[in-house]
């Protein structure tokens, strides 16, 4: 079963334990390489130095013996070579030999299948070469700098596991952490953290999230009365005034009062934004119940609510499909009376609602969206045109929208209608 952890990070590459473990891994990484270069340079540097001692040494014995000892004080051994040529001798030389001058303190040739350090320097009106087989000391090199590389692979190959180890161990408090925080409910009160990891240094990060989640449960206790407060003291009021119009739209000489209809409109609109926003705080689903309902039947019973307001605009509902929905009624009633709302007061003459594979669709011939107005639709507050309301009902539908998943698209060109598409997924 998936941690808490695992759900979160859906991409591990995104992990502080990986990213740890990587880094110890690069720091290893580039520690051995860097050892080994300056392994390699010192070797050989020191190579170099020791075989140029050696030649110079010798060559120091073949310049002071060859003026009295001639030819015999020219070495000739095992690992020594010498040869002493005069300016018409140099085809007496090998190959490699023969394009040195007269003072080389010391450079690697390979000739005669063998490697050799050489060294020149001229003795009268000749140049004298030492060269000193170095075949077996390179052998010996190559064979300790392959052992060195597959040395280090193997501590780089180990580097990442270890690593992986480290980070696990090290990030243990902060994942136990992580995991507690992300058990926490909404609702269910918090449990203080910082006592779990006082000997920590995370301890320190536990006892911010405990002040935080303090000063969150208070700020979530004081909405919550306020919504209750809320829920009973504006219901109440308008439950009055909506009770006093009934009684007077009872009298026949005031039952078509102008003054009367728009107070018992406006009462009703109220409500329903009141019943819009307490919904939209409130979050019905902490139970993990899933409530459905049909929206069809809802968008029909929304229609017949409007249809005092469409005065003489005509709604044509072309497709009705049977569409059941992951959602309560509430939300449909907020998202489609908020969409017809919005068509009543901006859009043109006809309005068409279309309701197919659960894709509801409300469209107008009115006057059309600017660019700008595009842009700001669905932001709280914004208000545009004439008969701009309180730049509320766009924006509910986006916060229903939002809630429930929901994709909305909004399409309008001026003089051409608005077009707005509500995909129930």
């Amino acid at each position: 079963m998936k941690t808490a952890i695992g759900r979160l990070l859906r991409n591990p590459w995104d992990s502080l334990q990986f990213r740890v473990a990587f880094a110890l891994a690069l720091f290893v990484a580039v520690v051995v390489s860097t050892v080994l270069l300056a392994l390699f340079t010192i070797n050989g540097r020191l190579k170099d130095d020791l075989l140029n001692v050696l030649v110079a040494h010798e060559m120091k014995e073949l310049v002071a013996d060859y003026p009295t000892e001639g030819a015999a004080a020219i070495p000739h051994s095992a690992n020594l070579t010498g040869y002493v040529v005069g300016p018409n001798q140099r085809d007496e030389l090998p190959d490699a030999l023969r394009g040195l001058g007269p003072d080389v303190k010391g450079v690697t040739l390979t000739f005669d299948h063998h490697t050799y350090r050489v060294r020149t320097q001229a003795i009268g009106n000749k140049q004298a070469y030492l060269a000193y087989d170095i075949t077996a000391i390179e052998n010996r090199e190559s064979l300790f700098k392959l052992i060195a590389i597959i040395a280090a692979l193997l501590v780089l190959a180990l580097a990442v596991p270890l690593g992986a180890w480290i980070a696990r161990i090290s990030l243990k408090p902060i994942n136990a952490l992580a995991e507690h925080v992300a058990n926490l409910q909404p609702g269910a009160g918090s449990t203080r953290l910082a006592a779990q990891f006082e000997h920590y240094e995370v301890g320190v990060i536990a006892h911010a999230f405990d002040r935080f989640m303090s000063r969150l449960e208070e700020f979530v206790e004081r909405e919550r009365n306020f919504t209750a407060d809320a829920s009973h003291e504006l219901r109440t009021p308008l439950a009055v005034i909506q009770g006093a119009v009934e009684v007077l739209q009872q009298d026949p000489q005031l039952a078509d009062s102008g003054p009367l209809t728009r107070i018992d409109r406006a009462s009703h609109q109220m409500a329903e934004l009141i019943e819009s926003l307490l919904f939209l705080a409130r979050d019905e689903q902490a139970d993990g119940a899933t409530p459905y309902c049909r929206a069809d039947q809802v968008i029909t019973e929304v229609v017949d609510a409007y249809r005092p307001l469409m005065g003489r605009k005509t709604i044509e509902i072309s497709t009705l499909d049977h569409c059941e929905i992951g959602a309560p009624r509430i939300a449909v009633v907020i998202a489609f009376g908020n969409l017809l709302r919005n068509a009543l007061r901006h859009g043109g003459d006809e309005i068409r609602i279309t309701l197919a594979d659960h894709r509801l669709t409300v469209a107008d011939n009115g006057d059309g969206m600017t660019t700008e107005a595009l842009q700001h639709a669905f932001e709280r507050g914004y208000r545009s045109g004439p008969g701009a309301g309180l730049g509320l009902g766009l924006y509910l539908v986006k916060r229903v929208a939002d809630r429930y998943h929901w994709r909305i698209r909004l399409a309008s060109r001026p003089e051409e209608g608005t077009r707005i598409e509500l995909q129930w997924v």
